[in-house]
């Protein structure tokens, strides 16, 4: 009978487990806006999620950053862009050579500069112009060091925007950051006609629209979720060996690119590393260099997630030790 008892009170349960997280959820978001963020993992792991769902900013998804490209979707306008959220308020500039930077040495040494690519994390989302890794990077080894790195931009993107850049001529040197994300796009990415990239880039550029209601419904989901997520065991380390041989298929697709000097490392965000990334040559190729670079949490915005100031710093000195 006790039993019978218990389960008519299932329901009541159901019903305040709801109600108990959705507040805390709510709380937590209006802590967040207040710019308060305690070190308790429940409301840390809600506020992120609020911030990522509700209240952030997408550098991509402005129309007055970025413009319509036929083979890329879109690419940085050649403009000073404001880019700003809860932890950061910068500006993020372009120009032909990429992100900009100071080019020291830009009428010497021409065919001994070295090119970025990458995602957002090497873009420099969160940081100002002379704050990203490859701009201290730059000053630290006195060579030009170009930055064409784009916010959601998988390798094969990233290889594309290289390609079309005008600069294999001047570059002995290529760092690729890349990024757990990238498998999908690496696997997939097609543009079957113009029409095709044009309904693209307008899906990126709309999708800073979303209505309010939306948001509701996705953070109450995410409100009842999460807490269950933290009781189960999530592994953070994965397998890098499928996005290494990915990449490296996608290398050879162009020889010039492949006969230049490449440094790979990775940067995935707080807590979720690869186990078995490389660290040194690859075997059947001289010119390929994989750097484990041991990234910590603090080297991270902690709600944000991409590379504060401090871990562009830590990622241009571990460049610079391999880089002369």
């Amino acid at each position: 009978m006790k039993i019978f008892k218990f389960i008519k009170y299932i329901p009541l349960i159901i019903i305040n487990y709801f109600l108990l997280f959705f507040l805390i959820y709510i709380i937590s978001g209006y802590l967040l806006l207040r710019g308060i963020t305690p070190d308790l993992k429940l409301i840390n792991t809600f506020q992120v999620n609020f911030y990522l769902e509700a209240v952030r900013n997408i550098w991509q998804n402005n129309s007055e950053c970025v413009e319509f490209d036929k083979d890329l979707i879109y690419v940085p306008k050649f403009k000073n862009c404001s880019f700003k959220n809860i932890e950061f308020d910068t500006n993020i500039s372009f120009d032909r050579l990429g992100r900009v930077s100071n080019h020291p040495n830009e009428e010497k040494n021409k065919k001994k500069s070295i090119a970025v690519i990458g995602d957002s994390f090497a873009m420099g989302w969160g940081v100002n112009d002379n704050e990203t890794f490859a701009s201290i990077l730059e000053n630290k080894i006195n060579k030009n060091v170009y930055n064409l790195a784009v916010s959601s931009y998988g390798t094969k993107r990233e290889l594309i925007r290289l390609q079309k850049s005008g600069l294999l001529n001047q570059i002995d040197t290529v760092i690729i950051q890349y990024c757990y994300n990238d498998f999908g796009e690496n696997n997939s990415f097609v543009i079957n006609s113009e029409i095709n990239s044009k309904e693209k880039f307008q899906k990126v550029t709309s999708l800073q629209q979303n209505s309010n209601w939306r948001k509701l419904r996705r953070t109450f989901r995410y409100s009842v979720q999460i807490p269950i997520d933290l009781v189960k065991k999530k592994p953070n380390l994965l397998d890098f060996l499928p996005h290494q041989n990915l990449l490296l298929s996608l290398l050879n697709e162009y020889p010039l690119i492949m006969s230049k000097k490449i440094y790979i490392f990775y940067t995935n965000g707080p807590n979720l590393n690869f186990s078995n990334f490389p660290n040194g040559k690859v075997l059947d190729n001289d010119n390929i260099y994989f750097l484990d670079i041991k990234l910590k949490n603090d080297h991270y915005f902690k709600i944000d997630g991409h590379l504060n100031k401090t871990g562009h710093k830590f990622i241009a000195k571990e460049l610079s030790k391999v880089i002369k």
